[in-house]
C-alpha cells in the first residue's frame, strides 16, 4: 500500500496532509517528503512534524526547487508533495559532515547501511557535497545496490529513523532492503549534435586535443549544425562517454574522428545515462546511441591553445561530443522511459514511483507547466508518485554505481512482486 501528496500549502496545511497520509497507510515502513520555498527553508522544522505526525515510521525531508506528484508540479512557490509505503526495512543514513575523503566516507556509509545485499540507496547530496567522480567505485561496497537520488536545493536533507532521531549531512538518503528492487531509468533534456572522440590531450581540466583536432574546433563544428532553428541562446553542453571497451577486454584503440553516429533513439541520457538497456533487474539505463554518457557544461574556452575547459570528468581515453539542451528531446525522452519502465514492471503490482526532475526542465524549458506530471499520469494513471526538482541528479549507471546529472528525469517504479 502506498499514497501520495502534493500542495501549496504552509505548515499548518502540511501537518493535515501528513496525517491523512498516516491514516491511509497505518503501517507504514517508510516515506519521504519533498519542501520547497518557504518549507524548504525551514526542512527541519518539517522534519520535527515528519517525526510526530508519523512516529516510528522512517523517513527523509528534501528540501528542493519544486515538487511534484501525478497530479501536478508546483514550481516557484511553497509547497509540498510526499509518498508514505508499506514493505520493506527502511533505514535513513547521513555522511559524517565534515568528512576529509568524501567519496570514501560515502563507501563506508553506504557499506554500513546496505553492504552487499540487494538493497537500494537513495541518495539526496547538497550541492557542492559530491564531486563529479565521487559516485565512481561505490559498487565495491555496495555491488547489488541500486542506487540513484537527487542534489537538493540548498541545505542538506534531514533523515528521521524509526526511533525519532534526526540525522542530516551532505549526503542524506534512504537504505531500502526486503522490497523488490525499483525499475529506475532516467532521460535527457537534450539532443546530440556531434559524433563521439577520444580524448587525447588534457591540461587541468582543459580539453586540448580530442579525435585528432583541437577541442575547440570540435565544438565550433558541433555548434555550426544549429543553424538557423537555434533559441537565441541555446545552451550547448560537453557529453563525455567512458572509454571504448574491446571485446577482449581493456581499452580499446583510439578510433580518431571515426566516431558513433549521433543519431538519436526513442530514449536518451543527458547527464547520466545512456545506452544499455538493462542491467540487471535492479536498474535500468536508457539509450540514445549505442554510448553511454554524462553530461557536462563547458566552463569555459582557451582561444590559444584551442581548448575547452570542462573539468576533472575530462580526462585522457574518455570521449567528447555535444549536446544542446532541447525540449523536444526532453519530452520524448520522458515518454520512452516511462514507456520502458511499464512494460518492466509486467507480471508485478506497482506501488508507487520517485520522479526526480532537474530544475533546468519544468516550465522554464516547455514554456508551459505540468508537461512532465501529464506524461506519468497518462502512463501510470493514479499510481502514487512523488518526486522534487533537483539541482543535479544521481543518475544509475550499472549495478552499484551511480553518476552525477544534470538536466535529467530520473524515474524509479516501486511494485510488489506477483
Amino acid at each position: 500500500m502506498a499514497r501520495s501528496f502534493s500542495a501549496t500549502c504552509g505548515p499548518d496545511g502540511l501537518l493535515h496532509h501528513l496525517a491523512d497520509l498516516r491514516s491511509a497507510v497505518p503501517s507504514a515502513s517508510g516515506g519521504i517528503v519533498f519542501v520547497s520555498g518557504q518549507l524548504a527553508q525551514r526542512a527541519s522544522g518539517v522534519a520535527e512534524l515528519v517525526r510526530s505526525t508519523w512516529r516510528g515510521t522512517p523517513a527523509c525531508v528534501v528540501p528542493a526547487a519544486g515538487v511534484l506528484s501525478e497530479r501536478g508540479e508546483l514550481e516557484g512557490d511553497t509547497g509540498a508533495s510526499g509518498v508514505l509505503w508499506s514493505g520493506g526495512q527502511v533505514a535513513p543514513f547521513a555522511l559524517p559532515e565534515r568528512a576529509e575523503d568524501p567519496s570514501r566516507a560515502l563507501r563506508e556509509t553506504l557499506a554500513r547501511a546496505i553492504g552487499p545485499r540487494s538493497a537500494t540507496a537513495i541518495l539526496f547530496a547538497r550541492p557542492g557535497a559530491l564531486a563529479a567522480g565521487a559516485l565512481e567505485g561505490l559498487a565495491s561496497c555496495a555491488p547489488g545496490a541500486c542506487l540513484f537520488g537527487a542534489g537538493t536545493a540548498s541545505s542538506s536533507a534531514i533523515g528521521v529513523t524509526s526511533q525519532g532521531e534526526l540525522i542530516e549531512g551532505p549526503v542524506t538518503g534512504l537504505a531500502i532492503t526486503g522490497f523488490a528492487p525499483p525499475i529506475v531509468d532516467a532521460s535527457p533534456a537534450a539532443r546530440l549534435l556531434s559524433g563521439f572522440h577520444p580524448v587525447e590531450e588534457v591540461s587541468g581540466g582543459v580539453v586540448l586535443r580530442a579525435g585528432g583536432r583541437p577541442a575547440l574546433d570540435l565544438l565550433s563544428a558541433a555548434t555550426a549544425t544549429l543553424g538557423e532553428q537555434a533559441s537565441a541562446q541555446p545552451l550547448v553542453l560537453a557529453a563525455l562517454a567512458d572509454p571504448t571497451v574491446d571485446p577482449r577486454g581493456g581499452p580499446a584503440e583510439p578510433r580518431g574522428d571515426a566516431a558513433e553516429p549521433a543519431t538519436l533513439g526513442p530514449v536518451g541520457s543527458v547527464s547520466s545515462v545512456s545506452s544499455v538497456s538493462s542491467v540487471s533487474s535492479v536498474s535500468s539505463v536508457s539509450s540514445v546511441s549505442s554510448v553511454r554518457y554524462v553530461l557536462r557544461p563547458i566552463r569555459g574556452i582557451d582561444p590559444s591553445r584551442r581548448g575547452l575547459l570542462l573539468g576533472d570528468d575530462a580526462r585522457p581515453g574518455a570521449r567528447l561530443a555535444f549536446a544542446v539542451r532541447d525540449a523536444a528531446a526532453a519530452r520524448a525522452g520522458l515518454e520512452g522511459i516511462a514507456r520502458h519502465v511499464s512494460r518492466s514492471a509486467l507480471g508485478s503490482a506497482p506501488r508507487f514511483a520517485l520522479y526526480l526532475s532537474c530544475a533546468g526542465r519544468g516550465q522554464g524549458l516547455y514554456g508551459a507547466p505540468d508537461v512532465e506530471a501529464r506524461i506519468l499520469r497518462q502512463r501510470f494513471a493514479d499510481l502514487p508518485i512523488a518526486g522534487m526538482h533537483s539541482s543535479f541528479e544521481i543518475a544509475p549507471w550499472a549495478p552499484g554505481e551511480a553518476r552525477l546529472a544534470l538536466y535529467t528525469g530520473v524515474l524509479a517504479l516501486f511494485r510488489a512482486p506477483s
